[in-house]
């Protein structure tokens, strides 16, 4: 097991190398005339010389190759660079910003798994029933609704005719729970029809016959038998989803005004901040390929049969 896991560490060294010089290139490209936006904060009206010569201490002139070079050496030490902004370095804004979004991640996770799960599990025991069609009806309409729509309308309820939170500041001052609602509405009817999906199967398996012939409860056949083995499927929908969580943040926590990274790179496109987004495209690029590395060895520890090679 463990020359496996070696195997599959060493294999993401070049999926992690492919990623930087993706992000680079694309950042490289699409970012203008980096040299023109860093003299501009420097000098009010910069001549053709002064940005030839911000240009010259940024090492912009040189091959991109080498700047990539320098880029990816530098980035491995965690140095991704100062804020065109700020002048700050781009990890510590990023570090500054990140507790915001893991707050709301977390509270999205814990109230997806209390909606969807229960939710879905009576959609499958009640299946074709009055119960199970309007919980499918409901999560038809949850899929179609789009999230910042959904923010939108909390925080004109919720701020505007009930001045429960604050419209300027959201509800990001404690727990996001009308973020986290916003962010999860059309990942509830997806997690509950898939659970009611695989469980239905599950519940139509000969072993969960047996089960209830010994005369185990449901619960106790749900519980013990049902949940475990619809786990795979399920946790292969969480992590994109949770993934999803981190990089579609952006829209809600502007609608909310929490100042989280998903904000913070929203901003740093506007203002062409090509370093901070370069490390948080970077740092969601690598979280990537570690979670999903996780979730392969978390198969097998799930399910004995499923080998990792």
């Amino acid at each position: 097991m463990g020359k496996v896991i070696a195997k599959r560490f060493i294999f993401m060294i070049p999926v992690v190398l492919a990623v930087t010089f993706i992000i680079f290139m694309l950042s490289f490209i699409s970012a203008g005339d980096a040299a023109r936006a860093l003299a501009e904060k420097k000098y009010e009206h910069p001549s053709p010389e002064q940005i030839e010569e911000v240009r010259h201490e940024e090492g912009l002139d040189q091959p991109v190759l080498v700047q990539y070079g320098k880029w990816l050496e530098q980035a491995l030490h965690g140095d991704f660079g100062k804020s065109y902004s700020t002048r700050k370095p781009a990890f510590e804004e990023l570090k500054r910003y990140f507790p915001q979004t893991f707050k709301l991640a977390v509270t999205s996770f814990l109230l997806l798994m209390i909606v969807s799960v229960p939710l879905g599990i009576l959609s499958a025991i009640y299946e074709n029933r009055v119960l199970d069609k309007v919980i499918r009806i409901l999560s038809s309409l949850s899929v179609s609704m789009p999230s910042f729509w959904i923010g939108l309308m909390l925080l004109y309820i919720f701020g505007v005719k009930l001045k429960v939170i604050s419209v300027i500041g959201g509800d990001a001052g404690g727990i996001p729970i009308l973020a986290a609602f916003a962010m999860d509405i059309s990942f509830f009817g997806i997690m509950t029809r898939l659970i009611r999906t695989n469980m239905i199967q599950v519940l139509k398996q000969d072993y969960i016959r047996a089960s209830r012939a010994k005369g185990l409860s449901s619960v106790n056949v749900i519980l013990r038998h049902g949940l475990k083995n619809i786990l795979i499927p399920v946790l292969t929908r969480l992590v994109s989803i949770v993934i999803g969580f981190f990089c579609g943040s952006a829209v809600i926590e502007s609608i909310f005004s929490i100042q989280g990274i998903g904000n913070l790179a929203l901003k740093s496109v506007i203002s062409k901040d090509t370093p901070v987004l370069q490390c948080f495209i970077f740092i969601l690029a690598v979280g990537i390929v570690v979670l999903n590395f996780l979730v392969d060895i978390a198969y097998s520890a799930i399910d004995r049969r499923i080998q990792l090679k």
